[in-house]
């Protein structure tokens, strides 16, 4: 679509700058909250990881002191109505939330074993190699926590805790006596689990802990039973297991874009990870919120500041248009234009100077007419008055001649044969007394001499016939090339000069021409200066004729400069620059 009007311009203008100005700021609003927005996730799933890394250390300390004050306490006698259990079962029943079943090491191996749990008949059996990797560190370490988790023939997998049994009565450690306790996955899973959506973590964030196997060791909120079976091999439990701590985004075990905090967690001397993390679809709902909302807000403030553009463009561009409806008609050539100044700004100062101008062009322009009007009497006037000329010399020249041509034809009918040689011989010289003055006349409205010879031999041969009819006596003198001169310039150069002398001759009264005519490198000048009567130039075209005005008219076709200078009683000097440039110019 092509826009050519100024408001439509205007407008097309101001709305892209609003536009693009809406669209900055809208940007940085969005980004701004976007930032902040995930800021504030980041914190919170940092806050959540930290305080849950807090719960898991403080729950496995706690159950270390479980152990060692059950590893410590008096061993009351078996009661067989408990069967196993009765050494340990019956008397710390309560501690069946944290612990599922209990172990008693001796040197030879398991000797005495049983449950916490009312519901449990038996305690799950457990491989040999996990026993020999707890004596192996109990002998660096009070109490050892298995990092691995115990997949049961039930499908409940449990976690080992160990400490050397003391003696109650001396205080010292028994050698070879161990008492093993399987701490519930559902101990953990009530700190790591979480599926309030108020809880911080929305509906789809979690925290959970990863092992160095890669394996869960919490259930997953999405994988139900995921403990050693779920593998998590994503950015943030790499960054994690480097000894790197900090928040990104990044895929899950899910492959789902999510907003991750990471971090190891040591606790009796665990070496796991633990995460924090919600998707990024759902951390970013206020974000697509706080977008729509911009969307809107910019909708409405570009519909208003379209308004208010088109509003304004009108205002400034009613008066362009006024200008320009008036410009075109001023072009058109109706000079009666007054356009109403409303305002005092530049607008109103344009409208001003157009008016102004409007008055100046019409009276330039009648001036114009009034000149174009004189110049046209002028040609029509030299015109006529060259057909005068003509019919003068034809009627009192060659006319005369003729007529008395004709009589002597007449009496040699009359004549005797004897004088009819003489009469021939007059005839004779009438007709070439005819055949000059048809030459003279020829050559005065087309000199030949132009076109043959030089400008300098055809002023010599004018001159010589002014001087011949008038009486003047003429100077002249030629300086420099004239040879490459075309026909036009020469032209001009003649019917000036011609001018020049004719109106010496009819109105200076002079005895006297002086004519020169020089070429040098820049320029070509001709000074005509007569010791006449001279005038004054400022009675110059209102006294009549037009010999002066045709001098001056032919100057400027030739891109010259005419200059006459005259003072009565003193004479007359006309010098005429012509341009060297002009003289190459081709026909």
């Amino acid at each position: 679509m092509k826009i050519d009007s100024l408001s439509e311009k205007l407008i097309l203008y101001f709305i892209l700058l609003g536009i693009g100005a809406i669209m900055i700021i809208s940007a940085v609003a969005f980004y701004s909250t976007r930032k902040a927005l995930m800021s504030r996730t980041f914190d919170q799933l940092i806050s959540l990881r930290i305080v849950k890394m807090n719960q898991i250390d403080q729950f496995y300390a706690d159950r270390a002191r479980d152990i060692t004050f059950l590893a410590g306490a008096p061993t009351p006698n078996p009661d067989p109505s408990h069967g196993m259990e009765g050494k340990f079962a019956g008397r710390f029943r309560s501690l069946g939330q944290y612990f599922k079943a209990f172990y008693i090491l001796g040197s030879a191996g398991v000797f005495e074993q049983g449950c916490f749990d009312s519901n449990c008949s038996r305690p799950p059996a457990i491989p040999d190699q996990y026993f020999s990797k707890i004596r192996d560190k109990l002998d660096n370490m009070p109490v050892v926590v298995g990092d691995e988790f115990i997949d049961s023939q039930t499908g409940f997998p449990f976690q080992l805790i160990a400490t050397r049994i003391v003696n109650p009565d001396t205080g010292k450690k028994k050698t070879g006596n161990i008492l093993v306790l399987a701490i519930s996955t559902d101990a953990i899973n009530a700190i790591m689990l979480n599926n309030d959506p108020l809880s911080g973590l929305g509906l789809s964030g979690e925290t959970y802990l990863v092992g160095s196997d890669f394996l869960m060791r919490s259930t997953s909120r999405f994988q139900p039973g995921s403990i050693l079976k779920t593998f998590v091999r994503t950015q943030s439990v790499a960054d994690a297991m480097a000894g790197k701590t900090g928040a990104i985004i990044t895929n899950d075990y899910r492959t789902i874009p999510v907003l991750s905090s990471y971090g190891m967690i040591d606790a009796g001397g665990l070496k796991w990870v633990i995460l924090a993390e919600i998707d990024e679809q759902e951390a970013l709902v206020p974000i697509y919120e706080t977008r729509n909302r911009i969307l809107l807000i910019s909708v409405i403030m570009v519909v208003i500041f379209f308004g208010f553009v088109m509003f304004i463009s009108r205002r400034i561009t009613k008066p362009l248009i006024r200008l320009r409806d008036a410009a075109v008609n001023l072009g058109k050539g109706n000079f009666n234009i007054d356009l109403p100044v409303e305002t005092h700004d530049e607008i109103g100062a344009l409208t001003e100077s157009f008016n102004i101008m409007a008055r100046q062009i019409k009276e330039k322009t009648t001036e114009l007419q009034l000149e174009r009007f004189g110049r046209i009497r002028s040609v029509f006037d030299g015109e006529e008055m060259e057909r005068q000329r003509l019919s003068r010399e034809l009627h009192d020249g060659i006319g005369q001649s003729l007529i008395a041509i004709k009589l002597r034809l007449e009496n040699l009918l009359y004549q005797d044969r004897k004088d009819t040689r003489d009469s021939i011989q007059e005839l004779k010289n009438y007709f070439d007394q005819i055949i000059d003055d048809v030459r003279r006349i020829s050559n005065n409205l087309m000199p030949s001499v132009l076109e043959v010879f030089s400008i300098p031999i055809a002023f010599r041969n004018l001159f010589s016939e002014t001087e011949e009819h008038s009486g003047l006596r003429i100077h002249f003198e030629a300086k420099g090339n004239f040879d490459d001169l075309n026909k036009k310039i020469k032209t001009y150069l003649y019917r000036l000069t011609q001018e020049a002398l004719n109106n010496i001759v009819k109105h200076a009264e002079a005895s006297e021409v002086w004519v020169s005519l020089t070429r040098n490198t820049d320029q070509l000048t001709l000074v005509i200066r007569d010791n006449g009567k001279g005038f004054s130039p400022g009675n110059v075209g209102k006294e009549g004729g037009n010999g002066i005005h045709n001098m001056r008219e032919r100057a400027s076709l030739l891109q010259g400069r005419i200059e006459i200078d005259s003072v009565p009683s003193k004479g007359t000097t006309i010098i005429l620059n012509v341009p060297i440039i002009v003289t190459y110019v081709k026909n």
